[in-house]
């Protein structure tokens, strides 16, 4: 069913007041979630609520603060705290410190799933600082050889100002994540063939033996050395858990730099603009198809669902209906 953009935020608002959060707050985990749907990644949209429900009735949680600063640099204790609202925190405080100094570098710790990480970049991003994000999970991914899940999804974003509008690169270091495999499972879709193992290591194309098993990186050997750099990055570097249990202890990291600091904004502007425009006229393996950078369909597709609405399964609205009982 095609839901109003405003209807599914009064909806997700409700749902989180209900379960104890205030109004500031879910306000920052609902748009967090409406973003994902607005830019075609409903793996990270409302399917997610009913978990950060859970979350909030089982988990206790103080007020968030700074473990650790001196001069660009800013550690937060998330103390709990859902990632949604540590990451909104830390993307704050990174672009203030890049505004100011030219250069943020912000690690976070005690803190859980936070939902798109592009969506935190893009906050940065519309500020005109160059930001990049990366996080890390409870293992689901196993190592390159392996059978046995160790590594987290880890998800890594990057984002660049220009004058028509953001070039956003964001994606898991795993071949599937858990928002893909919920998603297959609501629909009763099959995976890709050669993104998961079953218990036995084993190949499957079934959602829920790879749910129990484990998801592979994608790209092979590359996608897990990237996954080892966020893991190192996202939990030792920060003092969070270095193989976190199940929505305890993630980490996470902030980068966010002027481009002032090297170039002046006019040259900085005039240089990824011509990227982008030999990117997007490079000849076409088919002259059919257009050739996108990075976060461009995201953006379209987020104003076509803008005045359309958003699709959202019938068994989902069913189970967002639930948590205001």
């Amino acid at each position: 069913m095609k839901i109003p953009v405003e209807d599914l935020r009064s909806l997700a608002l409700s749902i989180l007041k209900h379960h104890d959060l205030s109004e500031t707050d879910a306000r920052v985990v609902a748009e967090a979630v409406l973003e994902a749907e607005l830019r075609g990644r409903p793996t990270h949209g409302v399917i997610r609520l009913p978990g950060i429900a859970e979350r909030l009735a089982s988990k206790g949680r103080a007020p968030m603060r700074v473990a650790r600063q001196g001069g660009a640099c800013t550690l937060v204790d998330g103390k709990g705290n859902l990632g949604y609202l540590v990451a909104h925190r830390c993307a704050r405080t990174v672009a203030e410190k890049a505004r100011h100094g030219g250069m943020g570098l912000v690690g976070a710790f005690n803190t859980d799933h936070c939902g798109m990480v592009g969506y935190y970049v893009s906050l940065v991003v519309n500020t005109g600082l160059v930001c990049l994000m990366m996080c890390n999970a409870s293992p689901r991914v196993a190592p390159w050889g392996a059978t046995e899940p160790v590594l987290g999804s880890n998800p890594i974003a990057a984002g660049f100002p220009f004058s028509g509008g953001q070039v956003l690169i964001d994606f898991s270091s795993s071949a599937v994540t858990n928002g893909d495999l919920l998603m297959a499972m609501k629909t009763g879709q099959r995976i890709p063939d050669g993104s998961a193992l079953d218990t036995e290591g084993r190949l499957t194309t079934d959602p829920q033996a790879a749910l129990k098993g484990a998801a592979l990186p994608f790209g092979g050997h590359k996608g897990y050395a990237l996954a080892l750099v966020i893991q190192i990055l996202t939990s030792a570097l920060v003092g969070a858990a270095p193989i976190p249990k199940r929505g305890e202890d993630y980490g996470l990291l902030m980068l966010a730099v002027s481009p002032s600091i090297f170039v002046d904004r006019e040259g900085f502007g005039r240089g990824i603009g011509e990227i982008i425009r030999r990117v997007k006229g490079a000849r076409r393996a088919d002259p059919a198809t257009e050739v996108l950078i990075p976060g461009e369909r995201a953006f379209r597709e987020r104003e076509r669902r803008l005045k359309e609405g958003i699709e959202v399964e019938a068994e989902v609205m069913e189970e967002m209906e639930k948590l205001l009982r």
